[in-house]
């Protein structure tokens, strides 16, 4: 399987199986809270060896950075777990990009989905790791490009001129209830700048698991296999995330027309009923 599945051909039976079995006892050592599957794994690495023949390739190729790469791909909860060790890279390249901790949270959970969840009928982000170096390396270089391009979006965003307010009023006017519309011409910019902030007020987990629910439309079932949880600890906390989303945008709707809660507690039912035609385009960007 591994010759045909590399192209390269072994020069002795017994040294490749000898290879190959001691791939697999180093893919053990490096992970070994991960269960692998020896021909899921063989179908991932064949085609990511390369040397003059099948024992030499084996021998070079990083044997942990593959086997997790290779379970991860296939769906491998242990795997979904352990591949969190490799994250912390996303703290080194927010470092290296002087990126604040919020964003640096949101990026690592951002690649979280970007590589382990297939999405549309394509596979997950890891398939794209070829064994070439360090797996390690591989996602350094994946969480700076995202950082970079999180900063650059961010400095566009810093300041609501009256076009964005336009635009908001479109996006939360749309087909909705006529006394919501009536309630937004009024206050059109006040929640504008409130609804931005509110979002801006949640945590880095809680923005990326509304993006992941209403922007990425991923199932309760998915969002709880991106994390290793069960489907009840995933709808809980995206419970938790719109719950938080609702009561930032009360508090900051609030101050922003120094009235009592009490009186735009109508407001904030609408707003929550409503939320992700309200919220879609913020946490896209």
């Amino acid at each position: 399987m591994l010759s045909t599945a590399s192209g390269l051909r072994a020069v002795s039976r017994p040294a490749a199986i000898a290879a190959w079995e001691g791939l697999l006892a180093g893919a053990r050592d490096s992970w070994p809270t991960v269960k692998l599957d020896d021909d899921k794994l063989a179908a991932f690495i064949g085609p990511r060896l390369a040397g003059p023949d099948l024992e030499t390739a084996l021998a070079a190729a990083p044997a942990g950075d593959l086997a997790l790469a290779a379970a991860c791909a296939t769906q491998e909860p242990t795997a979904h777990a352990a591949f969190d060790q490799v994250l912390t890279e996303v703290d080194a390249a927010g470092v290296a990009t002087n990126a604040t901790k919020d964003l640096v949270d949101e990026v690592k959970q951002l690649l979280r989905v970007q590589l382990l969840v297939p999405k549309e009928g394509k596979p997950p982000g890891i398939e794209g790791y070829r064994g070439k170096g360090p797996l390690r390396g591989w996602v350094r270089i994946t969480a700076t490009r995202e950082l970079i391009r999180h900063k650059k979006k961010l400095s566009r965003n810093v300041s609501i001129d009256h076009s964005n307010g336009r635009s908001l009023d479109r996006l939360l006017t749309s087909g909705i209830d006529p006394a919501l519309a009536a309630m937004k011409a009024e206050y059109r910019a006040e929640f504008a700048v409130a609804l931005r902030e509110a979002i801006e007020d949640l945590s880095a987990e809680d923005r990326t698991l509304l993006r992941q629910q209403i922007v990425d439309d991923m199932s309760i079932d998915a969002v709880g296999a991106v994390y290793g949880v069960h489907r009840a600890t995933a709808a809980r906390w995206l419970n938790r995330a719109r719950a938080a989303l609702v009561a930032a945008t009360h508090r900051r709707l609030a101050e922003r027309l120094k009235l009592p809660v009490e009186q735009i507690e109508s407001v904030i039912r609408l707003v929550a009923s409503q939320l992700e035609a309200s919220v879609i385009r913020y946490l896209r960007g």
